[in-house]
Parts: C-alpha cells; sequence; structure tokens
C-alpha cells in the first residue's frame, strides 16, 4: 500500500525555486517511489486567490489554504490542518512548517533548507523583531523532534548536532542539495563570445554579497582586457556604474526562468561569491547546480556549503580567496564533463541523490 504523506509549506509562495524545489520534488517522489504524496501550502491570507490559481495550475492535486492570522499565530493554521492531516506523514520545508503539523500525523520530517537561527541573526530573515523568536523556537523544536531529517549539506547537519549537543545518527538523515529537475534543456543556445565571460545570475539580497561581486568584476575586467560580463538580476546602482564604465563588455538582462539556461550556457564561468557567516557555511545555492548544468566553471568563496570543497576536489573552478585571478577560456570538452558532472551530482533522478531519498522513505517504513 502506497503510504500517503504531505509535502507541507508555510509562508512560501510561487517562484522558480518554488517550481524546481517543491513542485518538481514532489511530482518526482510520485513518479518514482511507492507513495502518494499531496502538496499542502499555507501562504498568506491577501494571497492566497493568486497563489491557489498559480500553484494549483502546476500542481493540481495540491491543497492551498490561507494562513489564518498573523505569522506567529501558527495554532490557528493548525487547526486547519487538523482536519486533513489524517494520521498521515509529514514533511514539512522549514521550521514553521514542521511546527504547524507536529502532533498531527503519525510521523514528521523535517526538511531542512537554511541555518534559520543564524539567518535571523545574520540577515533579519524574519522581517519583524516580533517573529525572531518565533523563527528560532521553531527551529529548535523541528531538529529535538523530528523524525526524520532533510538536510541541504552536510554542514547544515553539523549545525544542528552543535545545537543539540550530540550527533545525528546517519541513518536519520538524507542529504539533499538544491537539485536540478531531469529534462533536457532547450537546444537554442547563443553563440559563445571569444571573450572570457563571466556571469552573475541572482539577487542583490544582503547575503548574496552583491556589491563584492561587481567589485572583484571591475578590477578583473581592468587588468584583463579578453573578460566581459553578463549580469542575469534586476538593476541595481552598483551595477550601473559598471555599465557606464564598460559599456561594451558589461550587460545586464533580466530574462524569464525558461530562457536563464542559453544565456548561461553561453558562458564560460559562474560567480558565486558569499561573506563568511553561519548562514552560507550550511548553504546549499541551487545557483552552483544551474552553472554546472550550463558547462560553466564556478568562482566560489571559501565555505559556502558543501560546495566549495565540491570544487577543489572536482576541478570545476575556482575557490576565490582575494582578488580573482587571471581565467581563460573554458574548452568545449571541458563544459561537457561540466554538464557530466551535474548530471551524476545534481539531477533529481541521479542515482546518488536516488539513494537519499531511498533512505528517506525506509524511514518512512519504520516508523
Amino acid at each position: 500500500m502506497k503510504k500517503r504523506i504531505h509535502y507541507i509549506t508555510y509562508n512560501d509562495t510561487y517562484s522558480g525555486i518554488y517550481q524546481s524545489q517543491v513542485i518538481d520534488v514532489v511530482k518526482h517522489l510520485n513518479k518514482n517511489f511507492e507513495a502518494k504524496v499531496c502538496l499542502v501550502a499555507f501562504v498568506p491570507l491577501r494571497l492566497w486567490k493568486e497563489q491557489r490559481r498559480i500553484i494549483k495550475s502546476k500542481a493540481p492535486d495540491s491543497k492551498v489554504y490561507p494562513i489564518l492570522g498573523a505569522l506567529n499565530k501558527t495554532k490557528r493554521t493548525s487547526w486547519l490542518l487538523s482536519f486533513v492531516s489524517g494520521k498521515q506523514y509529514a514533511i514539512c520545508r522549514g521550521p514553521l512548517a514542521f511546527i504547524v503539523a507536529e502532533h498531527l500525523y503519525k510521523s514528521t520530517f523535517y526538511d531542512g533548507r537554511a541555518a534559520v537561527e543564524a539567518e535571523v541573526k545574520e540577515y533579519n530573515v524574519a522581517g519583524k523583531t516580533v517573529y525572531n523568536q518565533l523563527f528560532i523556537d521553531a527551529e529548535n523544536s523541528a531538529i529535538r523532534n523530528a523524525d526524520y531529517f532533510v538536510s541541504v549539506s552536510h554542514k547544515l547537519v553539523e549545525y544542528w548536532e552543535k545545537k543539540l549537543g550530540k550527533k545525528i545518527p546517519k541513518e536519520r538523515y538524507s542529504i539533499i542539495p538544491c537539485t536540478l529537475t531531469s529534462e533536457s534543456q532547450s537546444s537554442e543556445v547563443i553563440p559563445r563570445s571569444n571573450n572570457v565571460k563571466v556571469v552573475y545570475a541572482g539577487g542583490t539580497g544582503a547575503w548574496q554579497s552583491f556589491e563584492k561581486v561587481v567589485g572583484l568584476l571591475d578590477e578583473l575586467m581592468e587588468k584583463q582586457a579578453d573578460v566581459e560580463t553578463l549580469f542575469l538580476t534586476k538593476e541595481n546602482p552598483a551595477l550601473t556604474s559598471l555599465i557606464e564604465k564598460y559599456p561594451s563588455r558589461c550587460q545586464r538582462k533580466w530574462v524569464k526562468h525558461n530562457e536563464v539556461y542559453k544565456e548561461l550556457a553561453s558562458c564560460d564561468y559562474g560567480i558565486l561569491l558569499r561573506d563568511d557567516k553561519i548562514t552560507n557555511r550550511v548553504a546549499s545555492p541551487v545557483k552552483f547546480a544551474e552553472y554546472l548544468n550550463a558547462g560553466l566553471k564556478v568562482l566560489i568563496s571559501p565555505y559556502i556549503g558543501d560546495f566549495s570543497e565540491f570544487v577543489k576536489s572536482n576541478n570545476c573552478g575556482l575557490v576565490v580567496e582575494g582578488k580573482l585571478p587571471k581565467l581563460i577560456k573554458v574548452a568545449q570538452s571541458d563544459k561537457q564533463a561540466l554538464k557530466e558532472l551535474c548530471r551524476q551530482e545534481f539531477f533529481k533522478d541521479s542515482l546518488l541523490i536516488e539513494k537519499e531519498y531511498i533512505k528517506l522513505f525506509e524511514a518512512l517504513k519504520r516508523t
């Protein structure tokens, strides 16, 4: 008999990340494992109608409910969930989803995406001071009480162990980084430049060290005339100044999610820099896999989750300490090798990731 599982999200709204890391995960589990997985999404009340329409258009079997009241009124929303839990199993994305679902299911798994207490203290992700302790307490509850863990990195497990003051047995967690859906990419590719091309794709949030990225690429273009840069991001004053300085070698675009791959594939290097903070030391940026999948070498900061060591071990980029070194164009054969590495390590249907999902379902069978 198939296990009936709810995959629960709380206060997350639809985006490219939500599609790839939530909806595509649910579809993958339903397709490849003996389980009936249903997405249960709790979204802000003011956005409920719009989000329900969008999410159900992508995942018709999903259940989309409004958060009942302020973010910290989790007991109200938990009451709503009690009508549909049915003593099934729950995989909870993030600590707020966990505390909403806790005690309502036969077994509750914690899908941990971040070091939440560190995020609150380092980057104020809670938004309002009144919510800071809510986030911290919810994370503490999740790591104390979860029946099983899904972690995006080994470093995140180490963070949990430090908070708990004890080791978490390997049979109680799966390491599943932010993965890509295994589907063929568009054959339409932008011709590659004869110059060395470096791309930055992402936002301009505090944790993304955007001004540092701009500064390093400014220095690189000044000393290396055959380097050009592409920014797949929204407008930013620091970037505007860089484009004005190098109008023929620096470009900014904002494209649709399904157009990102062909833009990346025209480049040689993807840049992924972060400040040395706990938040980043446990992280698993999906952009890392997206860069590799497009055949890019990754220019990465030290201590980003498991990825900085991965770059060293697999010779798939450079760990950047200080200024960027002289860059050379990446050969087409190397680009193909990087794509293959991504398929083996970061595709949802890769053997490596499948083993981690098998561990998860074996844990479900034991409960």
